[in-house]
């Protein structure tokens, strides 16, 4: 992870500080002194909104809002939201009862209601945020994707947790050790090795897969494609995947899949219960799916865990021209928003800014020394009452939505694993490029909310019925013909004004 010199964040961070430092502790109502904080003369609680995790849910006494309250004098009343997001966020916002600070799960959010006036544009306080500046600086692959068809910025971008969110393959080294298997590398060699599963397991479905049609996504650089509309880094040209010869090489190996019983016949149906019983009870060996589960899976086992074991495969290869690639989808897409109408705005963006700087990504990242972490000879270490990332992040709220904008993920490589710290270290070199993230005008909106929706739901009827056998592939190119009817050029040239738009955006200066 790159970042930016210490020794300016350490400069950047003491002109934020100087007011604090000069103007000491306040007087509080009852005639006791306050803490001054970082931010200001006194302290201050604040309104945030943010998503709560089903696997680690919001607690009151975390002990990482502490932390940043020592350091920063801000504190927060949260407002925890464990489902439908969305639906809470818009009635908040159209209420008008826009809390101080809000998490916003997507950039078309953040950019529509920015434009409103219901968030505030960062780039126009950017003299306030110094760390901020300099990390879109040092980093402009999130400039470009934080960015309203303005050229404006609603959206403050969370950064760190992707890596942990890797798209990878993986397969159950204690099934292949027990039977002599060899990990394929190509799908060819994959539908070999899980027909041999079968036979030995013969109530399994060997390949793990779930959730309608996403493990397409993840599938499909094997192929040289992509499930939906992409950018084509090597031809400097937009295109769309599910149209493409090489597309439906990929839906024919997965109509083989699922005829042979190799997949689960409601596979579309499945979510991540589904799946994880699959693997947890030898009726799966080989999964596509994000590459945490290689540490998280075994503690559901509890004492059986030994028996059980994941290791990373590398992405099999579909055809000539494919790449032994996964996804990487690049940057989160949660984001943070300050409230245009916030009586404490330029404190808050101060307190934002602090969580760019070192000193802050240290605090969010680590937490507090003899509290959370020791060193020992120079070397941080969690303590050993945090068995692995999600315990830490369960017990102290180090990592979780609302308590960080950066984080240094390396600090959790010695909770993980060995097999996972190795996984991670190759995992970077089996990646895709990141798609770009793009932001739209109303009108180019409306293209992909109309014609953008009906090409998608044509799609994927199609495709379903294609992998399930409902329909036979010497039908490929009607479809291919009436999706492109439906307005897939159309599509095609929004995407392409914006990407160029935003090029011309973050080129500016150069």
């Amino acid at each position: 992870m790159k970042f930016w010199n210490r020794k300016w964040g350490r400069v950047a961070l003491a002109a934020v500080l100087t007011g604090a430092l000069l103007s000491g502790c306040a007087k509080g109502e009852a005639g006791k002194e306050e803490n001054a904080g970082a931010l200001g003369s006194k302290e201050i609680t604040l309104d945030m909104m943010t998503f709560s995790h089903t696997n680690w849910p919001y607690k009151e006494n975390w002990p990482i809002y502490q932390y940043l309250k020592e350091a920063t004098g801000v504190s927060f009343k949260v407002q925890p939201v464990m489902s439908d997001y969305t639906t809470t966020m818009n009635l908040a916002i159209s209420s008008g009862e826009i809390p101080d600070l809000m998490m916003v799960n997507s950039l078309n959010a953040a950019n529509t209601h920015g434009a409103s006036g219901a968030f505030v544009d960062y780039f126009e306080h950017l003299d306030k945020m110094p760390n901020y500046k300099k990390f879109l600086e040092d980093h402009p692959e999130v400039k470009a994707a934080i960015l309203s068809p303005e050229g404006k910025n609603y959206f403050m971008p969370l950064y760190g947790l992707e890596q942990q969110s890797r798209r990878s393959w993986l397969y159950r080294d204690d099934i292949f050790k027990k039977h002599n298997l060899t990990p394929p590398t190509t799908y060819d060699e994959l539908y070999t090795v899980a027909k041999k599963l079968k036979e030995l397991y013969p109530d399994s479905f060997p390949i793990a897969v779930f959730n309608g049609l996403s493990p397409l996504v993840n599938m499909a650089p094997a192929f040289n494609t992509n499930s939906s509309y992409y950018y084509d880094y090597e031809k400097d040209e937009w295109r769309y995947g599910p149209t493409e010869d090489n597309y439906r090489i990929m839906v024919e190996y997965m109509n083989k899949f699922y005829t042979e019983g190799l997949i689960a016949p409601d596979f579309m149906a499945h979510k991540r219960k589904q799946f994880n019983d699959l693997l947890l009870q030898n009726k799966a060996f080989i999964a596509s799916d994000y590459i945490g589960i290689m540490d998280e899976l075994p503690l559901m086992l509890g004492d059986k865990a030994a028996e059980f074991s994941l290791d990373y495969m590398k992405p099999p290869v579909g055809t000539p021209d494919g790449k032994s690639h996964n996804v990487f989808a690049g940057l989160q897409t949660d984001g943070f928003a300050v409230a245009a109408n916030s009586k404490e705005r330029d404190t808050l963006l101060q307190y934002l800014d602090f969580l760019y700087s070192p000193e802050g990504i240290e605090l969010a990242t680590w937490g507090k020394e003899g509290e959370t972490f020791t060193t020992e000879n120079g070397v941080r270490k969690f303590n050993d009452d945090y068995k692995e990332f999600g315990d830490l992040r369960t017990k102290t709220g180090i990592a979780t939505i609302g308590a960080h904008m950066v984080l240094d993920m390396s600090a959790f490589e010695s909770m993980y694993s060995p097999k996972m710290q190795a996984a991670m270290k190759i995992a970077p070199e089996h990646e895709t490029k990141p798609q770009p993230r793009l932001a739209y005008t109303n009108e180019e909106n409306e293209v992909l909310s109309m014609v953008g929706e009906t090409v998608k739901k044509y799609h994927e009827e199609q495709i379903a019925k294609f992998i399930l056998g409902q329909k036979k592939m010497d039908e490929w190119d009607a479809y291919v013909a009436e999706v492109n009817r439906l307005g897939v050029q159309q599509v095609l040239d929004v995407h392409k004004s914006a990407y160029e738009r935003t090029q011309k955006f973050v080129n500016e200066g150069k």
